[in-house]
């Protein structure tokens, strides 16, 4: 058996995808949330200075994306072609290219409500929308219902979780306008395994 172990911050961020596939394995982890004042302590010890961390066997593996990746390979969930597995990739980095311009308007970055709610039409619609609207469009063809391929895969979770940020950032009516996307995030969140992780999941920010 292998033996896993995910350190990251008592928030839901970056790691929040790793535990959502594990939660859909039914795989065993070590879910290791620190604290804002045990971070200078920690941080030397991490590969990069930086967490998420996954640790298997106690090897170290770091990026959120590369964390996603190696586990949906594990736990059987890569689209099945070579370039289905890009396209995968493709829409992951697409989530960081909306999720950057929004660190603008995160709370802990700008304490300042008011100037945040300032930003957040202009981020919406230079950022945000221009994506989404690509994204509902690649929904609206697939027959499946999943963004790649015939089957749930690791990028599902991805955006599953990218949704749920965004919800928390923008408010849940910035999605309102997007059907396919929507249905896409109530399959996610309907999956037995993940509704009862959600159900259980601690408390913590985003």
């Amino acid at each position: 058996m292998v033996n896993y172990k995910l350190t990251y911050f008592n928030l839901r961020g970056k790691a929040e995808v790793a535990r959502l596939l594990f939660a859909y394995a039914k795989v065993n982890y070590e879910d290791v949330r620190i604290e804002r004042e045990q971070w200078p302590e920690i941080k030397p010890k991490m590969p990069y200075g930086q967490v998420p961390v996954l640790e298997v066997d106690g090897k170290p593996l770091a990026q959120s994306l590369a964390i996603a990746r190696f586990l949906g390979r594990e736990f059987g969930l890569l689209p099945e072609s070579s370039f289905d597995q890009a396209i995968a990739d493709e829409l992951a980095d697409l989530t960081q290219d909306m999720f950057f311009p929004s660190r603008a308007v995160v709370p802990m970055r700008e304490p300042d409500e008011a100037k945040r709610n300032a930003l957040k039409p202009k981020i919406l619609e230079e950022s945000i929308y221009p994506i989404l609207n690509k994204l509902e469009d690649r929904l609206s063809k697939s027959a499946s219902g999943w963004l790649v391929g015939d089957k749930v895969t690791w990028v599902d979770f991805v955006f599953f979780n990218f949704a749920e940020i965004m919800r928390d950032i923008y408010g849940k009516d910035y999605f309102t306008k997007y059907d396919n996307l929507k249905s896409h995030y109530r399959k996610i969140k309907e999956i037995p395994q993940i509704a009862e992780y959600l159900q259980g999941r601690p408390p913590a920010p985003l």
